[in-house]
């Protein structure tokens, strides 16, 4: 039997009205949606998307562990990689629905490797996605760079990467994931000149959260779904 289509999908920062045309059209038809939810988290945000279509096939919600011990995170994504597996193996088509893009910082690449090695020769189709880091720059006006700038992406900053991380003049740096390790960048940001700093959290969601006050920030509560932009002069 000819196993089923693989679709890699990027839905953007969780608004529906955010979706492709094509991130739509794969959605609606494919036999099994696979969504994502984190341990701690309440809801599935792309469940929700995905839900917004009414789509013919199956959704399946695919938990990803956030422990520190490589060992159990890598046995949950072959874990999700196998379910996706059977599903191909049986001829059904499968997305992947994944927050952002498909191909950027996502669980996707994760169980896209582990099911190539288990089904050469796989067809597979990645639909882009709008970045967190784009709807941030579109939801406050402003520009993520320009002329000859650097854009910079540091995917998730701990406490204890403050002093040692810089920030070059003309370059825009974007963070990710620094809820828990928020008020260390704060401090180093401080004594930085010339900068201008941008937090959001929820873009394009109810909720939806920008600021650029450093003590408003610090006062936020740990939000996962929450960036910060600091542009360098």
């Amino acid at each position: 039997m000819k196993s089923g289509k693989l679709y890699g999908v990027g839905i953007g920062p969780g608004d529906p009205r955010y979706l492709t045309l094509r991130a739509a059209d794969v959605l609606r038809s494919a036999d099994v949606i696979f969504t994502v939810i984190s341990r701690n988290a309440s809801s599935s945000v792309s469940r929700s998307v995905v839900e917004s279509l009414r789509p013919r096939g199956e959704i399946r919600l695919q938990m990803f562990s956030m422990s520190r011990d490589r060992a159990t995170r890598e046995a949950q994504v072959q874990a999700n990689a196998d379910a996706i597996i059977d599903e191909l193996r049986a001829g059904r088509d499968c997305a992947f629905a994944t927050l952002g893009d498909a191909m950027t910082y996502s669980t996707f690449g994760y169980v896209l490797d582990r099911i190539r090695k288990a089904i050469p020769g796989v067809e597979v189709e990645i639909v882009p996605g709008v970045t967190s880091f784009a709807t941030l720059a579109a939801k406050a006006e402003t520009v993520l760079v320009e002329n000859g700038e650097q854009l910079r992406v540091i995917p998730s900053f701990r406490s204890d990467m403050a002093e040692s991380l810089d920030f070059p003049k003309g370059s825009t740096t974007i963070l990710l994931k620094t809820y828990r390790s928020r008020a260390a960048l704060l401090d180093r940001l401080a004594r930085e000149e010339n900068v201008e700093v941008l937090y959001g959290e929820h873009l394009a969601m109810e909720g939806q959260t920008l600021l650029t006050d450093p003590d408003a920030i610090r006062e936020r509560p740990e939000e996962y779904l929450s960036l910060i932009m600091v542009k360098k002069q």
